[in-house]
């Protein structure tokens, strides 16, 4: 085998192994799950920005907050779960699934069908000789 061969090989095998590394499975450190809680966390007075993001007063008190459960012991999904009970799942960026919320994600596609039947209509209608 030629040097570039054998260079190119090890370059391969660093990045396989870095790879397989960094995918290995490990526990989060408490701040880890306080920066993924807070990011998840609707700040209550700014417009769209994440508890971590905003540099508003009470979203510094709920980073806190987060941090104190998180040394508490408490799991993730407590704390987002105090938080929901607190403040509604308006609080999650990324508020679950429910019943209720399919309808907001459908009527904006069923709109566009709709419209897209409409036009389909029109131009057949148009295209046929009278």
């Amino acid at each position: 085998m030629s040097g570039q061969r054998v260079v190119l090989l090890v370059a391969l095998a660093v990045l396989a192994v870095a790879l397989a590394w960094s995918a290995r499975p490990h526990d989060a450190s408490d701040a880890e799950r306080i920066d993924r809680i807070t990011a998840e966390l609707r700040c209550v007075v700014c417009q769209g920005l994440s508890v971590r993001d905003s540099p508003a007063e009470s979203a510094r008190q709920m980073r806190d907050l987060v941090a104190q459960r998180v040394a508490e012991g408490r799991t993730d999904d407590e704390i987002r779960d105090e938080f929901r009970r607190s403040y509604g799942d308006w609080v999650l960026l990324s508020p679950p699934a429910s019943s209720w919320t399919v309808f907001v994600w459908l009527a904006p596609i069923a709109a566009v069908g709709g419209g897209l039947l409409l036009a389909l209509r029109q131009f057949r209608t148009a295209a046929v000789p009278r």
